[in-house]
């Protein structure tokens, strides 16, 4: 799949740099270095955190230094979670041209080529990525609804102010065109009926 800015997808092919990228090296040398070096509870924290990630993807800490690259596979259960994943290996290998396999036999998972210290560095992004993404997603719902007035006229209950996050979600309503409706029936309402 070749990347994109706006996450669209192609054939899969390889240019990426079969060598670790120089910013993946130093995160995780500051990652091992927190964990040799750091203080209560930050130690603790990087240290579980880079037994973790070595541990999910059978390697060691001398593995790090090896530059093989292997199909390693992750979760993605829709088109955006893939679409994420180009997006992310685009920025870690630093090109825009990146290896991505999706497999029948793994329908609800994507394949991607790299190094162990590029599994880390993927993982880490796309962990906490894709709850993020989740979120925004969630926001556009309530917006895409605020933008049509799918709601009722009236309001039931108790009215409460609106939060930070109910601001900004009013905001991306208002960037959002309604959609419009060509109504079918036409609305009689209550009333006689006609003789």
């Amino acid at each position: 799949m070749q990347a994109h800015p706006q996450g669209g997808g192609a054939k899969a092919s390889t240019s990426a740099s079969g060598e670790i990228d120089e910013k993946v090296q130093a995160k995780l040398r500051k990652l091992q270095a927190l964990a040799e070096r750091g203080v209560g509870g930050e130690k603790v924290n990087a240290q579980r955190m880079l037994d973790k990630l070595l541990a999910r993807h059978g390697i060691t800490v001398e593995d790090l230094s090896n530059e093989r690259r292997e199909t390693r596979w992750f979760p993605a259960a829709n088109r955006f979670d893939r679409n994420l994943a180009l997006q992310i290996m685009s920025k870690i290998c630093d090109s825009s041209t990146v290896d991505l396999w999706v497999s029948k036999a793994r329908p609800k998972q994507i394949g991607v080529d790299v190094t162990p210290a590029e599994a880390i560095e993927f993982e880490l992004h796309y962990d906490a990525l894709r709850k993020a993404l989740a979120e925004c997603f969630k926001d556009a719902f309530v917006a895409f609804v605020q933008a049509n007035r799918l709601f009722p006229s009236t309001r039931d209950g108790d009215y409460a102010e609106p939060t930070d996050r109910d601001i900004a979600i009013m905001t991306m309503a208002s960037a959002i065109t309604p959609t419009k409706v060509n109504q079918r029936l036409e609305h009689v309402g209550e009333g006689k009926a006609n003789d």
